[in-house]
């Protein structure tokens, strides 16, 4: 028994740091600082505009966001996405004609129905009530892609590195031929909801 505990105090002597006057360790501190980015709204004059009843011509909508990140942006897709108001509820504002990117603005106090969104984005619109269809102009800015995003046609776009910048889409000023009617889209409020997505990658 005696035997046994001598051979355990030099294990433990054997484990134990050895010094000779002084010791000195380390011991170190770490963060992590994750990926992060923020957008905000910036409103400006072309959120609005009046529509000529007799053409459907606007004089010019934009939507404007700007993001910052903290260096690590290819962590993130920023996606813009788009919805209307219907009698159905919240729908996809962004339909393809030909190979361009069309947004369509829904009439706020006189909801369309299903049949006019049906129609609107058929590729070759009759009869659409209260709802009129623009060109998304392509931001030459960005490398943008068109796509479906968890289920939504919409923008995507590539920041390219940069950590403080601006996103803006304009939206044409000339509707699609058979989107607007002075008799069939009524007066009132036109509007569509543009939204930037900020979403992980996997």
């Amino acid at each position: 028994m005696k035997r046994n505990l001598i051979t355990l105090l030099l294990l433990l002597l054997a484990a134990a740091p050895v010094c000779s006057g002084a010791c000195v360790t380390d011991s170190i501190l770490t963060v992590i600082i994750p990926s992060a980015a923020i957008v905000n709204n910036v409103p400006t004059a072309a959120n609005n505009s009046t529509i000529n009843p007799q053409t459907g011509f606007h004089n010019g909508l934009q939507a404007v966001f700007n993001i910052k990140t903290n260096g690590d942006d290819n962590t993130y897709d920023f996606v813009i996405s788009s919805t209307i108001n219907t009698e159905a509820g919240e729908k996809n504002g962004y339909f393809f004609k030909d190979g361009e990117l069309y947004l369509i603005l829904a009439n706020r106090e006189r909801l369309p129905d299903m049949a006019s969104l049906a129609d609107i984005s058929s590729g070759s619109p009759q009869s659409n009530k209260n709802m009129i269809a623009y060109p998304v102009i392509k931001n030459a800015e960005f490398q943008t892609s068109y796509q479906n995003y968890n289920g939504n046609l919409c923008c995507k776009f590539l920041s390219e590195g940069k950590q403080n910048f601006n996103i803006s889409q304009h939206i044409g000023n000339t509707p699609l031929a058979g989107t607007y009617s002075l008799e069939d889209d009524g007066a009132g409020v036109y509007e569509a909801v543009i939204t930037l997505n900020i979403y992980r990658k996997p």
